[in-house]
């Protein structure tokens, strides 16, 4: 076996051990948890760094791995059918293991990345202001609306390397929704309104403050493993 083999072998071990430590830790810190499932996932930043340090094939294969070892060691999980499975475990890690897949604005110079967004945001104000009335209301919600944009901008041009974690937890969260909307229903019937409605906001905030969490510490931690002249694949 080559050396470099080895080495990604030692590594995927690394990020898998490191996965499961702070999932064990998540899992005892109640204030992290939701009373119907669903957590603040820690266990993640392992996930992005390893997709990051080794390419997206590695963070994938890491990710699924992993989810096999925490069954086996006896985490708890909520299984019910396998289409449930899929999107509450394969595919939401799956996805978090190809982050380093999406960087959409890698190559965009900052000047154009502030320009398109704050011409999106400007084009937001004036659609909320004329479609809403033309009244002061109209004006606040617009005005609000476009300092958003414009601060994701700001944001884009400082971490576009590392956007991809916004995608990949966007779509991590609506995988979740689609699978509380027909199998966490609670009380309503599957695939309902209310279903829907509970789902989108009971699966809304642990994966806005995970994402936040990645945020601030992927990025970090990928800055001094290349200073540190950690190579990977």
């Amino acid at each position: 076996m080559k050396n470099d083999q080895i080495k990604t072998i030692a590594f995927m071990a690394i990020y898998m051990a490191l996965y499961v430590a702070l999932k064990m830790v998540g899992n005892m810190i109640p204030f992290l948890q939701m009373p119907n499932g669903g957590s603040i996932e820690l266990e993640l930043i392992p996930l992005m760094i390893a997709s990051y340090h080794l390419g997206w094939k590695y963070g994938v294969l890491c990710g699924l791995a992993s989810f096999l070892l925490t069954i086996v060691l006896g985490f708890p999980m909520y299984f019910v059918q396998p289409i449930q499975i899929l999107l509450d475990y394969v595919l939401p890690i799956s996805i978090v293991g190809m982050v380093s897949l999406f960087k959409p604005f890698e190559h965009a110079s900052k000047p154009i990345v502030l320009t398109v967004v704050s011409l999106i945001g400007l084009s937001a104000c004036a659609a909320v202001y004329y479609s809403y009335g033309m009244n002061l209301m109209a004006l606040g919600a617009g005005i609000v609306l476009a300092a958003l944009v414009i601060a994701l901008g700001l944001f884009l041009t400082s971490t576009k390397g590392h956007f991809g974690i916004v995608i990949v937890m966007i779509i991590k969260y609506f995988s979740t929704v689609i699978s509380g909307a027909y199998f966490w229903a609670e009380g309503t019937a599957a695939g309902s309104l209310p279903a829907w409605t509970f789902s989108l906001g009971y699966n809304l905030w642990y994966n806005l403050v995970t994402m936040i969490v990645c945020l601030l510490m992927v990025p970090v931690l990928m800055s001094r493993i290349k200073k540190a002249n950690i190579q990977g694949m």
